[in-house]
Parts: C-alpha cells; sequence; structure tokens
C-alpha cells in the first residue's frame, strides 16, 4: 500500500477525530492556565568564596553547590522563618532557582511566590543564609579557626616558659640544711618534676602550633578566593511572571496532533476504509470512468466507450454508501447514437426495465459502481458479490464527494438503491420475496 494513500486514509479519513483532539487539548491547557493565580519572581545575584571559574563547566559546579544548600529543606525552614513568611518549604523547594552568569562566578538566585512581597523576602533570606553557610565551611573561616588555635597555642606555651622560669629560680635558690638533708631534697625532687611535666607540655603544645602551620599553609592565601556576599539585594517585582500560555499551548497541540493520529491509526486499523475514487477502482481491478460533479460533460462519452469495449448494450448504476439520485444521472449518462437511432440504456436499479429483468430476453449489460471517494471496505463486499452471482462485467466506477457540510446531503441524495439481479428464471423478479432488511443487508452497502 502506498504511503500516500496512507496517508489519505488516516488524516483526510479521520480528519474530525484529529481536529476534535487538538482543540480539546489546547482547550485543557488553556483552562488550566488562565486557573492558575499569577506568579511573582524575586531575584538576586551573590558571589561565593570560590576561585573565579574559567570555563562553563567549573561555573556550573559552583552553582549546583550553591543550589544543594539553598534547597535543603532545614535551609528553606530558617530562611522561611527569617522572612516572617509561610509557605510549604516543598513547594518553595520547586521554586528555586539557581544558575551562574556565564564564568563571572557571579550567582543568580531566584524564588518564584505568590506574592511580589514574598518572593522579595524569601530571596533575601535564602541568600543570607546561603552567605552564612558557605563563612561557616570556607577556608577564610577555617583559617581563623586555625590562627585562633594558634594564638591559643602560643599563649599557653607563654605561659609555660614563666612557669619553667619561675621554678627553675625556686630550684637554683634553695638552701641545703645539713641538719634536714632529707627534706630539702624531697623538695629539690618536686620543683624538678614540675619543671619536667611543663616542658613536655611545652613540646606538644610546640608540636600542636606546628601541625596548625601546616594546615593553615595547605588552605593558602585568603587572597585567592573573593569573600562570600550579597552583590544586589532582591526587590519586590512590579509586575508578575509572563504568562506561559503560548509555550503551553504549542505543546499542547503538538500533543493533539500525535494523539489524534494516534486514535485515526487505530481506527483506521479496526475499520479500514477506501480514501479515493482511484482505490475504489483498484479494489475491483476497473478503471475509473470519472468524478461528479463532471463538469466537462465527458462522463457519457466515457461511459460509451467502456460500454462498447467490454460488448454490452446496457448500463446498470449500483450505488454503496452516500449516493446521489441514481435515477436522475442515469438520465444525464443517456447518449443518443445518430448512426443507429438509439442510445446506450442507462438506468438505476429501481428503474430497470422489464426486459433486462429476464436473462433470455434481454441484451448484455454491464455495471458500473457510483461510490464516494471515501468509504469503508466492508461496504464494498456486497458489490463484489452481486458482480460475481450475476457474471455481468463492471466496467469501471464512478467518484464523487459527498457535501458534509453542516450534516447536509447532496442534492436529491437518497438511502443507496436495491440492486437489480439477473435471474436465471425466467418471468421471476429476483427482488419480490425479499425484505427490505435482508436487501439492505446485500445490496444497500451502507455504513
Amino acid at each position: 500500500m502506498e504511503l500516500q494513500e496512507v496517508a489519505r486514509r488516516i488524516l483526510l479519513g479521520h480528519w474530525i477525530v484529529i481536529v476534535a483532539l487538538v482543540i480539546l487539548s489546547a482547550g485543557a491547557v488553556t483552562a488550566w492556565d488562565l486557573s492558575q493565580a499569577p506568579t511573582y519572581t524575586g531575584s538576586t545575584r551573590l558571589v561565593l568564596d570560590a576561585p573565579p571559574p574559567t570555563s562553563g563547566t567549573e561555573a556550573q559546579a559552583i552553582a549546583d553547590a550553591a543550589k544543594a544548600i539553598v534547597t535543603s529543606p532545614s535551609h528553606i525552614i530558617a530562611a522561611l522563618n527569617n522572612a516572617g513568611v509561610v509557605r510549604d518549604p516543598v513547594a518553595v523547594g520547586r521554586n528555586i532557582t539557581l544558575a551562574p552568569l556565564g564564568t563571572s562566578g557571579i550567582l543568580l538566585l531566584s524564588v518564584k511566590d505568590s506574592t511580589a512581597d514574598g518572593a522579595a523576602k524569601i530571596t533575601n533570606a535564602l541568600a543570607d543564609d546561603l552567605i552564612q553557610t558557605r563563612l561557616a565551611v570556607s577556608p577564610a573561616a577555617q583559617r581563623a579557626a586555625l590562627d585562633d588555635r594558634i594564638k591559643a597555642a602560643n599563649d599557653r606555651i607563654a605561659v609555660l616558659d614563666q612557669q619553667i622560669a619561675s621554678l627553675d629560680d625556686q630550684l637554683a635558690q634553695l638552701q641545703v640544711d645539713s641538719s634536714n638533708a632529707q627534706t630539702a631534697a624531697v623538695r629539690a625532687q618536686i620543683l624538678a618534676d614540675r619543671i619536667t611535666a611543663d616542658s613536655n607540655e611545652r613540646s606538644d603544645l610546640t608540636t600542636e602550633e606546628l601541625h596548625f602551620e601546616s594546615e593553615r599553609a595547605a588552605l593558602g592565601s585568603s587572597s585567592s578566593s573573593p569573600t562570600p556576599s550579597v552583590i544586589d539585594r532582591a526587590i519586590p517585582p512590579l509586575h508578575p511572571d509572563p504568562s506561559r500560555l503560548p509555550v503551553d499551548l504549542a505543546l499542547a497541540l503538538v500533543i493533539g496532533v500525535v494523539l489524534g493520529v494516534a486514535v485515526a491509526a487505530v481506527l483506521e486499523t479496526f475499520g479500514p476504509t477506501v480514501a479515493s475514487g482511484e482505490a475504489v477502482a483498484k479494489m475491483f481491478g476497473v478503471p475509473i470512468l470519472g468524478w461528479l460533479p463532471d463538469p466537462a460533460g465527458t462522463l457519457p462519452d466515457r461511459l460509451m466507450i467502456a460500454a462498447s469495449g467490454a460488448d454490452v448494450g446496457a448500463v446498470e448504476l449500483l450505488g454503496v454508501g452516500e449516493t446521489p439520485n441514481l435515477s436522475a444521472l442515469a438520465r444525464s449518462l443517456q447518449v443518443p447514437t445518430q448512426a443507429e437511432g438509439k442510445g446506450l440504456p442507462v438506468f438505476a436499479a429501481e428503474d430497470a426495465p422489464a426486459k433486462y429483468r429476464n436473462l433470455q430476453s434481454s441484451p448484455p449489460f454491464g455495471f458500473v459502481l457510483v461510490a464516494p471517494e471515501r468509504i469503508r471496505k466492508s461496504a464494498l463486499s456486497p458489490v463484489k458479490d452481486l458482480v460475481a452471482i450475476s457474471g455481468r462485467p463492471l466496467l469501471g466506477v464512478i467518484a464523487h464527494t459527498p457535501n458534509r457540510r453542516r450534516g447536509s446531503k447532496p442534492p436529491g441524495s437518497k438511502p443507496p438503491p436495491q440492486f437489480a439481479v439477473v435471474s436465471r428464471e425466467r418471468g421471476r423478479d429476483p427482488i419480490q420475496g425479499m425484505s427490505k432488511e435482508v436487501m439492505a443487508d446485500l445490496w444497500g452497502g451502507g455504513r
């Protein structure tokens, strides 16, 4: 099957379904967007204590580290408390965005909120919390802590030096009494033990100080990184955020088209149709004689050529689906032959002359199918059965496009007529004795 025929069957054959789903999707998105309350975005710019990035990857890494802090539930709750705003922390976390401004090292922190004042307050509170958090864990803060510990160790060493010097003086001034030499010896031992203990403590403090100095040197110079700070604090926005309706509507249209095509493909799978006059003719293996309306008036001539080629003396019009008035159409297709003084009989099933109902006395005749350009394949099965059991040739197909605007039917249209079947019993009308329901099922071809 040609791709063009498949597209015609799905897109043109079920365009109402596709358009309906597109309209439904667009309407749903529009209604949802209009029902949403306006939002406001507060924005602030800040810089962290990180070396200036040299690439977009480094800048994004700095932003990711900062975003991990500001979106933490505990930090969001603390920021809401500081801002004096009551909000759902989970909802606030979804409305936080933090992105680098190129490779400048400056970050843009934005928060969406239902009020302009709330957006500004939450943004500033989050920025302050981020700066404080970074200061607490920044190299500058670590260097300051190490400086305090080094100073404390130096102060303690100085005190120990004074104590050791004092003990040395006491030991040097100790008087030895010959009558009580043991007391002086004990006193000297005590002073010596205290000097040893203080010296050991001083040695430990000196080692600890050297360790602190090494850690501080590993942190690098404080001038290599900027001090975390807020560059531009957020102010309440004057206008709400632009509506997302155009973007959402475009996405809805795309989704509606995809769903519509999918539904149309499913409908076409379970109820296959024929979407053109050429396709109808191809199903029967016959040519297409023309289309209705026929402004050029060439259809009667084509019908005459087809009848002459099939060696038949009359033509019966078969109608399936929504057809025009076959009786009027048959009269318009009558072509008189001046040489013989008679024309090619063309008639509808209900207008079939009596002589064509008797196989032995009637001249040979063929069928011409009048069908809309779009019709279900199942509606064409009765035509195949009729051609097969009658033994008469099908000369071709006349296609037409029913006028469906405003639910109207073509002028003069009517339900499909019953087909005249040639009987092999002399003098017997094959239609007699059939119920209307049976004849409609066999020959009506309605969809």
